[in-house]
């Protein structure tokens, strides 16, 4: 499967944008409609026990975050997928985002701190 580098970058702007000024409307156009939502608390912090799916759902899950007037929110490339790191009152979270079509089809959210550190480090690229 080929990946429309083009669409993909929109989709993550789009995501961005809506989430670090509390746009709901905005997070709804950046969303799929069947889209996923999954959350790892590693039973340290509050996460969702089971996929969220449905834009609905996922809009008022992340919505409330959203809201929040502290939220720091940049662009990260993790796990090879693009994403952001979303910092609350400097709680840290990571997020993989999947795009297609223009819109975020999947989100991985880690929020367990434990599994966070590597967020801090640069990372050393070597064949």
């Amino acid at each position: 499967m080929q990946v429309d580098r083009a669409q993909q970058q929109a989709g993550v702007e789009k995501f961005m944008a809506a989430i670090s000024t509390g746009d709901v409307q905005g997070l709804v156009e950046a969303l799929a409609p069947d889209v996923v939502l999954i959350t790892d608390g590693g039973g340290l912090v509050a996460a969702a026990r089971s996929p969220i799916t449905g834009v609905e759902k996922v809009v008022a899950f992340l919505g409330r975050a959203a809201k929040v007037p502290d939220l720091v929110a940049t662009t990260a490339w993790l796990n090879g997928m693009p994403g952001a790191r979303i910092d609350i009152g400097g709680a840290a979270t990571a997020v993989s985002l999947v795009v297609e079509d223009g819109r975020i089809t999947r989100i991985y959210a880690i929020l367990n701190p434990h599994k966070l550190g590597w967020l801090e480090k640069v990372a050393e690229l070597r064949r």
